[in-house]
């Protein structure tokens, strides 16, 4: 029984060290991104640059299992009009899922939830190709060329956003990013949760990119 005890009290150990680690490193993580963002990301439209092209990064204008009204794509939606009404954009690039899980085209809803507020159709591009973050930004700069742009979206994502746009060896010379209002509701809390897990993953995302590129660039020498 004694024996029992003591394997068990190093298991609980283990998993004890186990989550400080994972703590730690999700907290180093999260800091790492929020200093690369200082002074990169404005929630006052007056404060910010501008810059012709706004990339508003995608979501659905319903949550993913509830269908209740996803307020994370009307605060974007927001943002996105506040934008470009004050002369800030002349151009949109909808960056999102156009087949999502839910079945649902994001940059469709997006490009009609801005043309009803009165945003020109003319001034909207669509990205369907922006699966992910990393998709988006990676798309915006070597698919639709983009090397000056305002990223759109709540501020914890536009963080990470910024983070990844700098740290990927794009062709870009200024980015910056407008932060979209944070909903109030308890979805909203559990995704700010995630968000430091996300941040994890994103630097998994990086190393492995960096490598990608580094293989590509080893066989056509």
């Amino acid at each position: 029984m004694t024996k029992i005890k003591r394997v068990l009290k190093k298991c609980y150990w283990a998993i004890f060290v186990f989550a400080v680690v994972c703590l730690a490193l999700m907290l180093t993580c999260n800091q790492i991104v929020v200093n690369n963002a200082e002074g990169k990301v404005f929630s006052d439209i007056d404060s910010i640059k501008y810059n012709k092209v706004g990339v508003l990064l995608g979501t659905a204008p319903q949550a993913r299992f509830d269908k209740i009204t996803n307020y994370f794509f009307i605060y974007r939606i927001d943002a996105a009009e506040q934008l470009y009404k004050a002369g800030k954009i002349e151009k949109i690039l909808i960056s999102g899922d156009e087949n999502s899980l839910d079945g649902i085209n994001e940059p469709e809803c997006m490009r009609d939830s801005l043309v009803a507020r009165g945003v020109p159709a003319c001034a909207i591009m669509m990205d369907g190709k922006g699966y992910r973050t990393i998709c988006s930004v990676i798309n915006a700069n070597k698919v639709y060329g983009l090397k000056n742009f305002t990223i759109i979206s709540q501020k914890f994502h536009n963080e990470r956003a910024i983070y990844q746009v700098e740290h990927l060896e794009l062709d870009v010379e200024n980015v910056q990013a407008y932060n979209a209002k944070d909903p109030k509701s308890r979805r909203a809390y559990l995704t700010t949760i995630r968000e430091y897990f996300a941040r994890v993953k994103m630097f998994l995302d990086i190393i492995t990119y960096d490598y990608k590129m580094a293989r590509e660039q080893h066989n056509t020498e």
